[in-house]
This record gives C-alpha cells, structure tokens and sequence, in this order.
C-alpha cells in the first residue's frame, strides 16, 4: 500500500508540475485560434472563394466566345478508270486555320437574371459559412468550458482523494499503535482506493476534453495549457420578446432561408426567358492552304508543260444574324414555369417552417436557461454548506465525536454537491451560448471578433 500511495502522489506531482509549465489560454484567445485554424471554417472559406470567382458577367453569358481552329487533311486517290480525265495516284495536301465568333445579343434577359443569380448564390455561400462559423464559435465555447468543467471535477476529486489519503495513513498509524482494528483500518483503505481510481479516470476524462478542444482549435491535440476562463457564471435576465425579434432579424439560417427564397424566384424569372425570342450574332474566318501531287497520275491529253506539283488558296468571310423564336415544345416551357412557380411557394412555406421552429427552440431554451439559473442558484447554497459540514466533520472525526461511516459519507455528499454545482455553471453557459446562437449574437458578444 505504501508503493500504491507514492505511485499516486508522483503521479499527481508530475501532472502538477506539467500544469504550472502551461501557457495560458483565454476563451478569447481559443476562439480566435479557432477562427484562423478550424478545418471546417477554412473548407468554408474556400466554398466562398469558388462562389466569388463564379460571379462574373462571363459566367452569366454576356461576353462572346471566340474560337480558333486549325485542321489538317491529306488525301491519297488512285483512280483506274478509262473513261475518267485523270488515271492514276494524286496527293493532295491542305491547311485550314479559321477563327469563329458567337455572339447572344438578346435571350429574354437571361443574362442579367443569371448574373443575379450568381450574385445570390455567393451571398448563400457566405451564410453558409457563417453558420458554420457560428457553429465552431459554440463549439470551441462549450468544449473550453467543459474542459474547464473536466479540470474542476479533478480538483475536487483530488480534495476528496487527500482526505482519504489523509484519514488512511492516521487510521493505519492509529492500528499500528493498537487504537484501531483491521475492520476500521480495511475501510478507510477501501475507501482511499475508490478515490484513488476516480482520481486518475478523471484524470483521463480531462485530457480527452483538452485533445477535443485542441481539434476544435486546429492545433496539434497534444498542446497543453491553463485555461484562464473559469466557471463563473454572471446570469443575464433576458426578455423573451426581445430575443424573437433579435431572432427574426439576425439568425443566419433563417436569412439563407430568405437567399433560398430569392434564388427560386430568379429560376422563375429564367424560365419565362424561353418565351422570348433569342438573337445572336455569328462571325467566322477561314483560309485554306493546298498543296496536289500529279506526279504519278495520267492523263487523258498528256501536256509535257504540265507542272508535277500544283497549289491554290482560299480566303473566305462569313457574318451573320440568327432569330430563333420557339413555337411550340410540346408545353415544356409551361410546364417548367409551373414548376419554378411550386418551388417559389415551397420556399415561402420552409420560411414560415423555419420561423415556427426557430420558435419552439427559442422557447425551449429560454425556458432551460431560467430554470438552470434557479438550479444553480441551489447548488451554491448546496456547496457552501457542504464544504461547511466537511470542515467541520474533519476534527470531529478526529476527536472521535463521529465514526469513520458518517465522516465518509460527509466526504461523498461534499463531492457530489461540488459535482453537481460545477455541472451546474456549464449547463447555464451552454444555455446561455444557446440563446446567443439562435439570436444570431454569438460572435458579436466577444471582442475582436468579426
């Protein structure tokens, strides 16, 4: 027993030590590393890249397109016909470059509504990656403080664990002395064994939630440091009409809902286009370079004068016009607009879904976050009373006043209170960063955050 005691007290020392060496790190500045290093925030960040590079007139269709082209054939004939001019093999040979353009100069104006379109779905990537920014912002905010949360529970596991660490080593002294017999002495050993094994689970419990926010973070999972952000709790009497409408005007969902709204009713717009004539403009250049072999080939009045090899070339120019207008499809252009007309009502309709859900959570955390005020609020009064009756209870013990049961459950009944009240102060923040997220407020509440 006494190689288990100091195995466990340079066990604790050393996760002391390594603690005290710790940089220190604030909730602001955990958030701030995980703005520039979260892999979700970062893939994000580039979604809204590719959208910003799609939106250009190019991309909605406005500019020409301009086309070079170069081709090469080459013909072999061999002709054994009497009845033909030319008898025997020809080669020719010919290079043709062009150079073509093609121009939409009208299309009911689906240029521009394409161009709004791109405009709206860079604004929907945004939102996107708003949310996602929201999300990680909570994220990083809830794991610091349950990683907190993780550090108070060791703390006060290894209060209790001195204690019975403590009260072992005098009950031991005591029946080496004679004053105390192996039941007592096996009791209080049972007793320092369960805290001992608590102690180093939660040991591993903590760094767990330490490599959870490191990832959070985007940083290596194996940095350790002190948080400086405790679990004190400054309650906030919020007004529940007030948080509605902070809801109804910043929640980032409920705006990509509106984003979704406008990109449906664009999609209408452009497929009333295909009812509107189409006129665009067609330009192209060619020049053709050929080269004919007759050096092998008879003819049918033989010239000696005749040159073996012949060449020629063409020049051409072409511009024009070109008018579609569609008549009749088989009712595929109505049939499209009758869609795109459903799929605007679908839109409006998942808003009003949107809004009636974003109540009912509203509601239900609102409620939450009051009545963990009221929880809390017990459990202060729980704790210092039980830090009172441990106080106590210790030389009371050791007068004799109170036998080794009833000290040991003060003991037990003081670390599920202190249990209970830090449990208590995270589920109030993660309440209240709740509200914060759902009012669309959760970055605006911590300084130097854009």
């Amino acid at each position: 027993m006494k190689y288990l005691t100091l195995i466990l007290l340079c066990f604790w020392s050393t996760f002391t030590v390594q603690a005290q060496e710790q940089e220190n790190l604030s909730l602001s500045d955990a958030i701030q590393i995980g703005l520039a290093n979260n892999f979700d925030i970062q893939i994000e960040e580039l979604n809204v890249e590719v959208a910003k590079n799609n939106n250009n007139w190019g991309a909605a269709g406005r500019w020409p397109t301009i086309s070079l082209s170069l081709s090469q054939n080459n013909n072999f004939r061999d002709v054994e016909n009497p009845a033909g001019f030319l008898q025997g093999l020809t080669i020719s040979n010919d290079i043709t470059p062009g150079i073509n353009v093609n121009w939409v100069l009208f299309s009911g104006f689906a240029i521009n509504i394409r161009r709004e379109q791109l405009q709206q779905l860079e604004n929907f990537t945004r939102g996107n990656a708003q949310v996602v920014v929201e999300n990680s912002v909570q994220a990083i905010i809830n794991q610091y403080y349950l990683t907190q949360l993780e550090r108070e529970r060791l703390d006060a596991l290894e209060t209790v664990f001195l204690l019975s660490k403590d009260r072992y080593e005098y009950i031991r002294l005591k029946g080496e002395l004679g004053s105390a017999v192996t039941f007592d002495i096996l009791q209080e050993q049972n007793a320092f064994l369960t805290d001992s094994s608590n102690l180093v689970t939660q040991e591993i419990n903590f760094l767990n939630t330490r490599r959870t926010l490191n990832l959070l973070m985007g940083k290596d999972v194996t940095l350790t440091y002190d948080l400086t952000d405790s679990l004190a709790v400054e309650s906030t009497a919020y007004e529940l009409d007030d948080l509605y409408d902070r809801m109804i005007s910043s929640n980032r969902n409920l705006q990509n809902q509106y984003i979704n709204l406008e990109i449906a009713r664009s999609d209408t717009r452009l497929a009333k286009t295909e009812l509107y004539p189409q006129l665009s403009f067609n330009a192209g250049s060619g020049y053709t370079w050929q080269r004919q072999d007759i050096s092998n080939a008879r003819f049918a009045f033989p010239d000696p004068d005749r040159p073996q090899v012949v060449g020629g070339r063409t020049l051409s120019y072409a511009a024009g016009f070109t008018l579609n207008y569609l008549l009749f499809d088989g009712g595929r252009v109505r049939q499209a607009i009758e869609n795109a007309y459903t799929q605007e009502r679908i839109g409006q309709v998942q808003i009003e879904q949107q809004k009636l859900t974003l109540r009912n959570n509203l509601l239900a955390t609102y409620d939450l976050y009051n009545v963990r005020k009221k929880l809390l609020s017990i459990s202060e009064e729980n704790i210092r009373a039980a830090q009172l009756n441990l106080d106590l209870s210790e030389e009371r013990f050791r007068n004799g006043t109170i036998n080794s049961f009833d000290y040991r459950q003060i003991q037990v009944n003081y670390l599920n209170t202190a249990l209970t009240n830090i449990q208590a102060k995270y589920d109030l923040i993660e309440s209240e960063t709740e509200l914060l997220r759902l009012t669309g407020g959760i970055l605006s509440e911590y300084e130097n955050i854009n």
